[in-house]
């Protein structure tokens, strides 16, 4: 069971703060605000569409401690630039600056056409997407996986640690058979008409199904869709590396929900696991 607490107010002194850097972003850059920004998760970044170059794209700026700057989700977005086969944003130009104990990044990217699927990352209505939708997402989703990296998604330890305290179950992992993926491909990171992925902050090496397990986590409120993300990644999300994905994405929608989180995804979560669990005996258990 989780406990169910209150959801972090947001700080106005924060997000002044993040304003202030969009807008010493745009200065140095060179862009000119248009329309109204938008925060991200706990309010870590802050975007916006802007004019650059006679051109309409995207200024992102992320803020981090010092101490928590750098390592692969730092550069994810321009690392992401050696994908090939996939529609998503291009990196254009970047800038980074200090103040005091953080440490801030800007980047100026390629404005994705379409629009994002949900305006949420958990799904919450069935969403109208054709079979070639479908077909774009298999077809990308593989062109991650046959990519060349050293990035990793996620920390094995955490990944053992996690499952053995939610579920009582000691998995094996091993990320040698780790494969790239996408790393947070939920509903408002996907696009539509036409299909485009966006935010590739935290691609890397994660077990083998990890998208498809993420995307189907985030897809338990609408039956349907997760039926249909079940059937598409079958081979994937019934591997050893897809039940250790699915178990891990478990666990962090439930940490999420205990901090006030899409509360309301708690029992499809408990079922799945009741599910998954009862259709294929745990490797160990404490």
């Amino acid at each position: 069971m989780t406990t169910v607490g209150s959801t972090p107010l947001i700080s106005s002194s924060v997000r002044s703060a993040m304003r202030a850097a969009h807008a010493r972003a745009l200065a140095e850059m060179g862009a000119r605000g248009l329309g109204r920004v938008r925060f991200g998760w706990r309010d870590r970044s802050i975007g916006s569409v802007v004019e650059h170059a006679g051109a309409q794209v995207w200024l992102r700026v992320v803020r981090s401690r010092r101490a928590q700057a750098g390592g692969d989700w730092w550069t994810g977005n321009v690392d992401a630039s050696t994908l090939v086969g996939i529609p998503k944003p291009r990196v254009l130009d970047v800038r980074a600056w200090e103040d005091a104990s953080l440490v801030y990044r800007a980047e100026l990217m390629s404005l994705l056409p379409g629009r994002a699927c949900a305006s949420t990352a958990v799904l919450e209505r069935v969403p109208r997407l054709g079979d070639s939708w479908w077909d774009a997402l298999v077809q990308s989703l593989g062109a991650v996986s046959r990519a060349t990296t050293e990035r990793r998604v996620l920390d094995p330890e955490t990944v053992q640690r996690r499952v053995s305290v939610f579920f009582g179950i000691d998995l094996d992992v091993d990320p040698s058979a780790w494969v790239p993926g996408h790393g947070d491909l939920h509903w408002n990171n996907l696009h539509c008409d036409p299909f485009a992925i966006a935010d590739w902050e935290a691609w890397g090496l994660a077990p083998r199904g990890y998208d498809a397990a993420f995307l189907l986590g985030h897809s338990l409120g609408v039956p349907r869709i997760a039926e249909r993300i079940s059937r598409l990644f079958r081979a994937d999300l019934e591997s050893e590396g897809g039940v250790v994905s699915q178990l891990y994405v478990m666990t962090r929608l439930l940490a999420r929900a205990d901090a006030g989180e899409n509360v309301a995804l708690v029992p499809a979560v408990h079922r799945h696991v009741g599910r998954l669990l009862g259709a294929r005996a745990p490797l160990r258990t404490t």
